[in-house]
């Protein structure tokens, strides 16, 4: 199993803290939770071929459709080594919504419950009433996707039916792990189908009474959400964050929440204001697949980013494609190349000689691989004055210039004290 050089620890002293007015808190039981976001899981009914692979080499989106089904195995048997005790999925789970994907999906985590190890999942904003897509033969064709109420079927062994609490409004829930932690899997989204995120008014209001009867028992809250808690750059605001995150911090504050996991972003980034700490791990279809992994003790929590190992599953099993067996430099040239792609049209706007397009194309590239692989100091800057020197003020030039100036320990590297 391979761990980035540089862990990020994040320790909030639990132990010691009186309850906000409530019973002392207890100290939490030792419990290792694993956390995954944005499988987009697509399924082996997918054909990687046609329209469908072409659109998807050059989305810009980096997600890795082909071999996706063999990562997540390659995941699942590294959590049966690890043994966590909880595996949280925090939305986005299916690629478009197909209900196929979700049912296919459960299908895999199933594994990880049959072997003893709790799974907890909540909806993204692809999930559920999405305009669902399929591509049997690699052509684009429309599909069945999932209600509020099949995906609480589909998903009904991996914490709906465990819940000790739900919010009759929403598919949020509180699961009590009852080892002095209870963990609420926020449903954040505002409408089924949109990609915005908001704490509706009903699940406030549940949410306000739980976490005042979590810090009553004394016990930590950990909560989760698919949007984020927290604004995790100046771009990524509006869209990304619940539209009420003031009132959803005060809130979590309040009652003795400290770390909030969320994903929606895409890149591994965490953020902190100093009482609350949002860490969106990154998303589990695009290289390096990473998850989260949180320890929580006496002395604290410790959220420590990881990287599911492809090549040594691939080399285990006996899988006979190169691709596979040399996953590291396989999953960054796709991803490289597919970031490239989608930086020429852009670059084509502006009046360039082809050295300069090609230089400038590649510093896209490399800046958008190494801000998913939490690595922004080890982009090759030659370019990065011509590129701030480009004018014309785009989304796709302000995110890049906002990699170059993010260092790695707001993305996956280093450490909070």
């Amino acid at each position: 199993m391979r761990r980035f050089a540089a862990i990020i620890a994040l320790l909030a002293l639990l132990g010691s803290l009186a309850g906000c007015g409530g019973k002392a808190r207890s100290v939490p039981q030792e419990l290792k939770i694993a956390v995954i976001s944005d499988v987009h899981y697509t399924g082996t009914g997918y054909a990687y071929t046609g329209s469908f692979q072409a659109s998807n080499d050059v989305s810009g989106t980096g997600k890795q459709v082909k071999y996706l089904p063999f990562i997540l195995d390659a995941f699942i048997a590294q959590m049966l080594r690890e043994r966590p005790d909880i595996l949280l999925v925090t939305g986005d789970n299916a690629f478009n919504g197909a209900r196929s994907s979700h049912e296919e999906l459960a299908e895999k985590l199933s594994v990880l419950v049959d072997s003893g190890i709790t799974v907890l999942t909540l909806p993204g904003n692809h999930d559920i009433n999405a305009r669902a897509l399929d591509f049997p033969d690699g052509e684009i064709h429309e599909t069945v996707s999932v209600s509020a109420e099949e995906f609480a079927e589909i998903y009904a062994a991996f914490g709906y039916a465990a819940a000790a609490s739900r919010d009759p409004s929403s598919l949020s829930y509180m699961y009590d792990t009852g080892r002095g932690v209870r963990i609420f899997m926020l449903d954040t989204c505002f409408r089924y189908g949109a990609m915005y995120g908001r704490v509706n008014e009903g699940v406030m209001e549940w949410l306000s009474r739980e976490l005042e009867e979590c810090r009553r028992a004394g016990d930590l809250p950990l909560v989760a959400g698919h949007h984020n808690a927290l604004d995790h750059s100046a771009l990524f605001g509006f869209g990304y964050t619940v539209d009420n995150s003031d009132a959803l911090r005060e809130l979590l504050v309040q009652n003795g929440a400290t770390l909030y996991l969320s994903g929606h972003l895409h890149p591994q980034s965490i953020v902190s204001d100093g009482e609350l700490t949002d860490a969106a791990t990154e998303c589990f279809a695009v290289f390096p697949h990473r998850y989260g992994l949180i320890e929580i003790s006496s002395e604290g929590w410790r959220y420590t980013a990881m990287q599911t190992d492809v090549e040594g599953y691939a080399s285990y099993t006996g899988a006979g494609d190169d691709a596979l067996l040399n996953y590291g430099e396989y999953g960054y040239a796709f991803f490289y190349s597919n970031a490239y792609a989608q930086a020429e049209e852009y670059v084509a706007a502006f009046d360039l000689g082809e050295d300069d397009a090609k230089g400038l194309c590649d510093l896209s590239a490399q800046a958008n691989a190494a801000y998913f692989m939490g690595q922004p100091s080890a982009i090759d800057r030659t370019y990065a004055a011509k590129f701030t020197a480009l004018g014309g003020g785009s989304f796709w030039q302000s995110y890049i210039l906002s990699i170059l100036e993010t260092p790695d320990s707001l993305c996956a590297e280093g450490v909070w004290k």
